[in-house]
């Protein structure tokens, strides 16, 4: 297996995947795991992150088929529940439509689906030039009010991001995933959850769009007071929301419908 990978709980029922934003890797996602101990949980490091970065990201569709056959080889019956952020949301619904045989529910929160243009892609791309700077990444750290124990561990994991991978996956990400790459979706019929924070940019929830309009039984909901790394701004949150959704596989009240935005 390329794709390096901690689990925890192995004993416990259904599995889960985590799957990390574009700045972190697996380890992000370690008190959300730990916090679920009645389910067993995957944290792969994606290829180019963490302990993968000598596996370089080829594409996005790649990407999805590797986690398909770890699934496949690691999860309970070979099947898991997905739950992703940023780009591990994007990369969780590729998976979904490409695979959805392996997956058991979707959890995406701030998968930019629809990809980025003018000033904000701009700018994205202008910073690839600084992750090998362990001062942006410190700068980062605050931007995402990190607490100040991960942040050594936030900052090696960046300045360690393979550079070739990066030139691949951030242009990806930002063209957004062609529309007939998405249409697996509409073979899942599993429950799905798409989310955005509700202080989060419209471009970003714009993105919700393109999950429920592709899926007819997916739910849109806001994380309220929320902005993007809400797993870290607001854990307790985001495990109940989490939690709720994995017992039930229903949003948990504790979110607002899309057109309840608080002003």
């Amino acid at each position: 297996m390329n794709i390096q990978l901690t689990e925890h709980h192995p004993d416990a029922d259904e599995s889960v995947l985590f799957l990390h934003g574009g700045s972190v890797a697996g380890w992000s996602w370690t008190e959300q795991a730990k916090a679920l101990p009645d389910h067993h949980s995957l944290l792969p490091d994606l290829p180019g992150f963490g302990a993968s970065a000598r596996h370089p990201w080829v594409d996005l569709s790649t990407t999805a088929d590797e986690l398909a056959d770890l699934v496949r080889e690691r999860g309970h019956d070979g099947r898991a529940h997905v739950v992703g952020l940023s780009l591990g949301g994007v990369v969780g619904t590729a998976l979904a439509a490409r695979h959805p045989d392996v997956i058991r529910s979707v959890f995406v929160t701030g998968a930019i689906l629809q990809g980025v243009r003018g000033f904000a892609r701009r700018a994205g791309l202008a910073q690839m030039r600084l992750f090998g700077l362990p001062g942006y990444w410190k700068t980062m750290a605050r931007v995402y009010r990190l607490p100040p124990d991960s942040i050594d561990q936030f900052v090696t994991t960046g300045v360690g991001i393979d550079r070739y991978s990066i030139r691949r996956m951030v242009p990806e990400i930002y063209d957004g995933v062609p529309a007939g790459d998405l249409d697996g979706l509409r073979r899942f019929t599993g429950p799905v959850l798409a989310i955005v924070g509700e202080k989060e940019p419209r471009v970003i929830r714009d993105a919700l769009d393109e999950v429920t309009s592709r899926v007819p039984h997916a739910v849109a909901r806001l994380a309220p007071g929320m902005h993007h790394v809400w797993d870290v701004e607001n854990p307790e949150l985001f495990h109940e929301t989490l939690a709720h959704w994995l017992a039930t596989g229903q949003p948990s009240p504790a979110l607002l419908p899309v057109g309840a935005a608080r002003i």
